[in-house]
């Protein structure tokens, strides 16, 4: 049954705020009082009266009400739009403000623990290591000391992350974040050559992993479950059951591997960090990941984070992420 709207004697509201706003376009969304009521935190019958209080001013309902719901009216089509974009103004709004915060002066970089401390690192510290330890010898001008690292895992806020997707694929961002691909890394099966010296078959496919082979794997991160990704490793850890072994840092799978106890997937890099790593020839086509940059797109209008960006993408140009590297000649 449809609500009365007009009270006599009593002038409609003029004054509308901005939770308001928030709360009817959140309806819209959902379709509903009690899961706009989800979203925003709020228990229902806020949500109820802050409807009530639009359908006040606009003196006609804005919705439809069912027991499945609340569709939004036809004559309301237009105020949902203008929500939505109030909506995304105030998070843009929301997202400046915190780009105003006092940071001691430095661009937060979030990225997983690999990324972190064999990536950025150099870039930050200026020492000649990992991937990128060439590109620093000849390039000082790409150096970042103004910037601060965030721990994907640990999470946290940051201007800039640095994700993973599958190849040919595109990273989860906002619709205004500033996304570019940074690099496509393969990877490959490492070992040392203790591991083959009791005598061990030696693989030729990926698959040969599954029936007697030791193995440690880094979990299924975001990004990588793909099948087009890490999904043919994560498919041969499950097969090889008691066999595998699943760790939460890069750091602990790399010493199972030079120990000489485990096979694992890693970068085609990881050699010029340990030379004794070597990897298997397997005949299968190679895996790849891609490792891009997002940028907050409030946080993109400030120079020194444009700065940051910059230096990210020429530093990783310069880089070939598909050959195995043994170290710096």
């Amino acid at each position: 049954m449809q609500r009365h709207i007009d009270r006599p004697g009593q002038p409609a509201r003029d004054d509308i705020d901005w939770e308001e706003i928030r709360t009817f376009a959140e309806v819209v969304d959902t379709g509903s009082f009690s899961e706009a009521a989800q979203v925003l935190g709020i228990n229902q019958a806020t949500v109820s009266r802050r409807i009530a209080r639009l359908e006040d001013c606009a003196r006609t309902p804005l919705f439809e009400r069912s027991g499945g719901g609340a569709a939004l009216a036809a004559t309301a089509r237009e105020l949902a739009e203008i929500a939505g974009r109030i909506r995304n103004q105030a998070h843009e709004f929301r997202e400046t403000l915190r780009g105003l915060r006092a940071t001691n002066g430095a661009v937060r970089i979030k990225a997983t623990e690999r990324v972190y401390n064999y990536m950025l690192t150099p870039l930050i510290t200026g020492v000649h290591m990992g991937p990128l330890q060439e590109v620093m010898a000849r390039r000082p001008d790409l150096l970042m000391p103004g910037v601060k690292l965030v721990s994907a895992e640990a999470g946290g806020d940051a201007e800039i992350s640095l994700v993973w997707s599958a190849p040919g694929a595109t990273p989860e961002a906002d619709a205004d974040d500033k996304v570019r691909r940074l690099a496509r890394l393969r990877y490959g099966i490492f070992y040392t050559e203790p591991y083959f010296a009791t005598g061990r078959s030696v693989p030729r496919v990926l698959d040969d992993l599954a029936r007697d082979h030791v193995l440690v794997s880094l979990p299924r991160l975001p990004g990588t479950r793909d099948w087009n990704a890490w999904g043919r490793w994560f498919d041969v850890v499950d097969r090889a059951g008691d066999r595998a072994t699943v760790v939460e840092w890069s750091s602990v799978s790399e010493r199972l591997v030079l120990s000489g106890s485990a096979l694992a997937l890693l970068p085609v890099y990881t050699p010029c960090l340990n030379p004794s790593l070597r990897e298997l020839p397997l005949e299968d086509e190679p895996i790849h990941l891609d490792l891009w940059k997002v940028t907050r797109r409030a946080a993109a209008k400030r120079a020194d984070v444009r700065e940051v960006a910059e230096k990210l993408i020429a530093a990783f140009a310069e880089v070939d992420w598909t050959t195995t590297r043994t170290g710096v000649p």
